[in-house]
C-alpha cells in the first residue's frame, strides 16, 4: 500500500513542486490518493493537472495500482496550514477556539506559531453602544477551526 508519508516525501523532494504548498495528503485503504494543493496566488485547474501528471510519472503503477485526485482547497473549507493563513492576510475569518468560543475578525498576520486578528467589539457603555477595535494574537494550538468569512 502507498503511504501518505511516501507521497509527501515525493512532493517535498521534486523541484517542479516548489511553487506549490500541500494542505493535505490522504491515502485510503484502496489506494485512492487525494492531494489538496495551493499556491500563494491561488491554484488553477491546469496546475492541479500538472501536479497529477508529474506524480503519475513518479509513481509506479506496475508495482501498485492507485487512483489519484489533486484538488484545490475549497472556499468554505477550514484553513489547515500556516501558509494558508499567510496567503489570506487582510481577509476576514471566523474562528472556533479549542474551548468552543467563537470569534471573528480581520487576519492581520500569521507565522509558524499563530495568528493576529483585529476584532471589532461592540460594548454597552453608559447605556450607549460603542465600537472599539481590539487586536488579539492566537496560537495555532488554541484554534479548532478557521474559515474565511465571505463578505458581500
Amino acid at each position: 500500500m502507498i503511504s501518505e508519508q511516501s507521497i509527501l516525501s515525493i512532493l517535498e523532494q521534486e523541484k517542479e513542486f516548489e511553487k506549490f504548498f500541500f494542505v493535505s495528503v490522504k491515502v485510503s485503504g484502496d489506494n485512492k490518493i487525494t492531494i489538496t494543493a495551493d499556491t500563494d496566488e491561488g491554484i488553477t485547474i491546469d496546475q492541479c493537472g500538472e501536479i497529477s501528471s508529474k506524480l503519475e510519472e513518479l509513481l509506479d503503477r506496475d508495482q501498485e495500482d492507485f487512483e489519484l485526485e489533486v484538488t484545490s482547497p475549497g472556499l468554505t473549507e477550514p484553513l489547515k496550514v500556516p501558509r494558508q493563513y499567510t496567503k489570506n492576510i487582510g481577509k476576514y475569518v471566523d474562528i472556533v477556539l479549542a474551548d468552543g468560543k467563537k470569534i471573528d475578525g480581520e487576519l492581520l498576520s500569521a507565522n509558524d506559531d499563530g495568528i493576529t486578528i483585529k476584532q471589532t467589539i461592540t460594548e454597552k457603555v453608559n447605556g450607549k453602544r460603542t465600537k472599539s477595535e481590539v487586536t488579539n494574537t492566537i496560537n495555532f494550538a488554541a484554534i479548532k477551526t478557521t474559515k474565511l468569512k465571505i463578505k458581500f
